[in-house]
């Protein structure tokens, strides 16, 4: 073995401090629990550095939300809400909702901004939209927690997210195992415009890709129950053939099973998603299905993350949630038969808060 020099001894010094370092790091940043194991992954080694953001409380934190339309969104505000009440380094929580009017999130931010909070939460409509006010507030030294996937495209601070491509790639291939390969599909997609609903789209069409499964329709349900069933009806009473449904959301699904129920209809094969009142059809009617995750707990994650940021903790640059989905022999472990249909999991609120909320009445 060759003895390293004097000079050699000193690079090596060096880099054994510099890994030590990285590996504390590391190990803060690994502390910092955003979500309970299992449901938040860091997605990239790169790290604030500690105390980068350090900001002696109470604090200021602006939120910036695209838009209302699901019970999804209104119990991941509402954890948002209660993780932030639980802080008491947060004096104020300035919520601000643009439902889904781009000039509106503009305006929003801009406010924020002017208000100087010390951190900016954001769920962008668009990453077009999102971009320049996220560059805007971080040029202003102010850290920013996004709620979305844009990688080194936006210059987040910190970036928190889940479904995507993953998620609709999971319904596609539980789509394409279940009919073989083969059949015609109906699509209900989310909101047009909005980054989520596009990714969600892209996964399902990903999963598809080399198959025979044929997109015979595709619809904007807009997330939304009245809507979807409104188009659904219109589609089953068209006389259309159809093997399976894939959907964004299950809000829509749930819709879609009504009215085949209502009709006379035989089910078929259809994606939902991990919510109460979608789980308990699912019982019901016994559809073949799977039930991808995104949970609600990313709400707590961003204030939970906005905490660590202001109190000196070095975070990772990206983190992605992205559970097994629900499987059939696995309904009984998650569905909550006590607790009502706008309940979705998991989640991280209290248990004596999610009765108090979601209990049936």
């Amino acid at each position: 073995m060759l003895t390293p020099t004097p000079f050699h001894w000193k690079k090596t010094l060096a880099a054994l401090a510099l890994a030590g370092l990285a590996a504390a790091q590391a190990a803060h940043a690994a502390d910092v629990e955003l979500l309970p194991p299992g449901l938040l992954t860091a997605t990239t080694a790169e790290q604030t550095k500690p105390g980068q953001y350090k900001k002696a409380g109470p604090w200021r934190i602006g939120v910036s939300w695209a838009g209302m339309g699901n019970s999804w969104i209104v119990q991941l505000i509402a954890e948002m809400r209660h993780a932030a009440a639980q802080d008491k380094n947060i004096g104020e929580f300035i919520f601000t909702e643009a439902n889904w009017q781009p000039a509106k999130q503009v305006a929003d931010v801009e406010d924020l901004l002017t208000k100087k909070v010390d951190l900016l939460i954001i769920g962008p409509i668009s990453q077009a939209i999102g971009a320049p006010l996220i560059e805007k507030a971080a040029k202003a030294g102010i850290p920013v927690v996004t709620l979305g996937s844009y990688g080194r495209a936006v210059p987040s601070t910190t970036e928190i997210w889940a479904g995507g491509r993953i998620f609709g790639q999971q319904g596609g291939e539980f789509l394409r195992k279940e009919l073989g390969g083969k059949g015609n599909l109906w699509v209900f997609r989310g909101i047009a415009g909005v980054d989520e609903e596009q990714q969600r789209y892209d996964g399902l069409k990903k999963a598809i890709e080399g198959s025979n499964l044929k997109i015979t329709n595709e619809v904007f349900g807009d997330w939304n129950y009245a809507k979807a069933k409104q188009i659904c009806e219109n589609l089953v009473l068209s006389g259309q053939p159809v093997d399976g449904i894939w959907f964004s959301g299950a809000e829509m699904t749930r819709a879609c099973i009504d009215v085949f129920k209502e009709a006379g209809k035989p089910l078929v094969p259809m994606t939902g998603e991990a919510n109460n009142g979608f789980l308990r059809v699912w019982k019901q009617a016994g559809v073949k299905t799977v039930a991808p995750i995104v949970t609600p707990g990313l709400g707590t994650a961003v204030v939970r993350a906005s905490s660590a940021l202001l109190e000196g903790k070095p975070l990772y640059r990206s983190y992605f949630s992205m559970p097994t989905p629900i499987a059939r022999d696995q309904l009984d472990k998650f569905f909550r038969p006590e607790l009502n249909d706008s309940y979705w999991m998991p989640t991280v609120l209290p248990e004596a808060k999610i009765v108090e909320t979601y209990r049936s009445k």
